[in-house]
């Protein structure tokens, strides 16, 4: 039935956009085979003057085959809508296409995070294979905690709240599942919140909890500093005591019974608890490293599925404590299994350096329940060479390039750049693929780092400059110029170094009084786009926003460091929460308000201490799910 439907969407996308682009539907037939291999996608172009065929392995290969095809055609799908695509004017008789298309890497996702309605979800997978995009993870069973964020307005005072319940986030789910299933796409769920499920407690977020454990369950979870509770009060930051049997069995038996009820799952994720610095410290569980009971019910939970005649894949989680490879136990059945690489805590300022001595290097020493965690991403790369001694199986980056500094590097440019050297560095690392967990309206203060994150990841020969070119070219068209040197600009005098905490105030401000000259000018002159593609007024218009509110937060911070009054800072501060607030749901699908304004009055707050720059504290900030201003 799946493909039978994806069949049907190919030829419904293939026929709309042939119509948009000639007038005319053409005649190019598609098929589409069954391949054993769930992750390995090859699509074949035959066409001359309108007519021919795409052919494929599987179907979800076709449709990407699709969309392949029509950027050959000179389409572009720059963002989610029909602002978001740049459909040309050919004539059928023009359109020849012939070309196998095999994507760069096997694993190409997308993972929920930031504040969202249902509509960006569906708008975002629907946008997903057009960008080159092959799976989508839900977090959670229902993702309750990322709907909320942005029904309950949290963070814009201005726009009233909506509560949501639990049942009507399982519904949006249903639906996104839909879409991702027409599609074909890979569908990964769940993650964080087993360890709570399988006592009784539905999780959904980092929320606090006064539910009283009885004495049995209270057995279960692990004792830190003596005690056996809630890590900080959150159930989704508890582990359990691992070395007790049956919390590993209570543990497998949850994933189980998730899995058979749930069949439209591809890939399982089951991952320990969050935070760290959280791991039992009873004698018991002292002897061996939390990664070896983590695997010994990975173990488990294969054999139980095996039993059931499931054959979901499951992701094992390479996060915090779990850094540190097993010492005693092993994998006993790879091809379940999923690596997925988590360097959290890394800078994204710098790619990771594989020209260094990363695979000799030791991983930093452990000290249970009291690590601090470097921002040398090299680090993180000796961890990944001990797992991969201990684990041949295949695996990815889990990263979050798009989920804090996108909003600290206003120009764009540097994440970017940073992104593309690390897709780029996956196969020298070990590493299949790329699933970003990051905040979905992505596309502001601007998009170009996650339409190159969808291009890089299937095109692997197009350089940085080549995918740069043409998404300015794609985005704005006639204005490209324009764009490209606004963001240039803004990139150079705004500085993401600062925001890091990399240069001090005194090297900031010269920039930052370089930068609001700049703007002032650019917004004066900035173009009419009367006339112009939808694509391109709406970019534009993205531009002029982002523009303004990166001048408003550039004269606070210009204030605070002339060191001038509370009340003057306080005032201009406020009018600059109040401008981006006050637009907020002109620009809804692209600026994620939350996170602008967790992460612009993070910035703001923060200066006596140094800019709030620590991935650490950015945690804690959106797991509290409120501004601290």
């Amino acid at each position: 039935m799946m493909k039978l439907e994806t069949l049907e969407f190919a030829k419904s996308e293939l026929n709309k956009y042939l119509l948009k682009m000639t007038g005319e539907e053409g005649k190019i037939f598609l098929f589409a085979g069954e391949d054993g291999d769930l992750f390995r996608e090859r699509s074949e172009i035959c066409v001359k003057e309108g007519r021919g065929s795409i052919s494929a392995n599987c179907p979800r290969a076709l449709l990407l085959g699709v969309y392949e095809f029509l950027k050959s055609c000179g389409c572009r799908f720059v963002r989610p809508g029909e602002k978001g695509e740049y459909i040309p004017c050919r004539k059928l008789s023009e359109v020849t296409v012939s070309c196998v298309f095999e994507p760069a890497e096997r694993h190409r996702g997308i993972t929920i995070e930031g504040a969202v309605s249902v509509e960006n979800v569906l708008e975002l997978i629907d946008w997903a294979p057009k960008a080159g995009f092959n799976s989508y993870f839900t977090q959670f069973t229902t993702s309750f905690e990322f709907f909320s964020r942005w029904y309950e307005h949290i963070g814009n005072p201005l726009l009233p709240p909506e509560k949501i319940s639990g049942e009507k986030a399982k519904g949006y789910i249903e639906r996104i599942v839909r879409e991702i299933k027409k599609r074909s796409m890979l569908y990964h769920s769940v993650g964080h919140g087993w360890t709570s499920a399988c006592l009784g407690i539905d999780c959904n977020g980092w929320n606090t909890c006064d539910e009283i454990l009885s004495k049995e369950k209270r057995a279960l979870i692990a004792e830190v500093n003596g005690k056996r509770e809630f890590f900080k009060g959150k159930p989704l930051n508890t582990h359990l005591c691992y070395s007790n049997p049956l919390a590993r069995h209570m543990l497998a038996k949850e994933v189980v019974d998730y899995a058979k009820t749930h069949p439209d799952t591809d890939v399982l994720h089951f991952w320990l608890a969050d935070d760290f610095n959280n791991v039992c410290e009873c004698k018991a569980c002292s002897k061996k490293r939390l990664s070896d009971w983590y695997v010994m019910i990975l173990n488990e939970i294969d054999e139980l599925l095996t039993e059931s005649g499931l054959g979901v894949k499951i992701v094992f989680l390479v996060y915090m404590e779990l850094y540190w490879a097993p010492l005693t136990e092993q994998i006993r059945n790879p091809d379940r299994f999923l690596l997925m690489f988590a360097p959290i805590f890394r800078s994204y300022t710098l790619p990771f350096d594989v020209t260094g001595n990363w695979k000799t290097r030791p991983p930093m020493p452990y000290e249970k329940n009291k690590m601090t965690y470097p921002s040398d991403a090299a680090e993180y790369l000796a961890f990944l060479e001990g797992w991969k001694k201990a684990f041949r199986g295949d695996g990815f980056d889990f990263d979050y390039h798009l989920m804090w500094d996108i909003n600290r590097d206003f120009g764009g440019e540097t994440i970017a750049k940073v992104l593309f050297e690390d897709i780029r560095s996956l196969k020298k690392i070990g590493l299949n693929g790329f699933l970003s967990c990051q905040i979905q309206r992505a596309f502001y203060p601007s998009g170009f780092a996650f339409y190159l994150m969808g291009r890089a990841l299937t095109d692997g020969k197009a350089s940085f400059e080549e995918i740069r070119e043409d998404y300015y070219a794609s985005a704005f068209g006639p204005f490209k110029d324009f764009a490209a040197k606004a963001h240039g600009e803004i990139e150079r005098t705004v500085s993401f170094a600062y925001m890091k905490e990399e240069i001090s105030a005194s090297e900031a401000l010269p920039l930052f009084k370089e930068g609001t000259a700049f703007l002032t000018v650019l917004l004066k002159k900035f173009p009419s786009t009367e006339g112009a593609a939808p694509v391109f007024v709406e970019s534009m218009e993205i531009l002029r926003f982002m523009a303004e509110n990166v001048l408003n937060l550039v004269e606070v911070l210009v204030l605070k460091i002339e060191g001038r009054s509370e009340e003057e800072i306080a005032e201009a501060d406020k009018r600059r929460k109040v401008f981006f607030n006050e637009r907020e749901l002109r620009f809804q699908p692209y600026a994620d308000g939350f996170y602008v304004n967790m992460i612009t009055d993070g910035i703001v707050a923060c200066e006596k201490t140094g800019i709030y720059a620590s991935a650490q504290d950015d945690k804690k900030r959106y797991e509290r799910g409120v501004k601290e201003v």
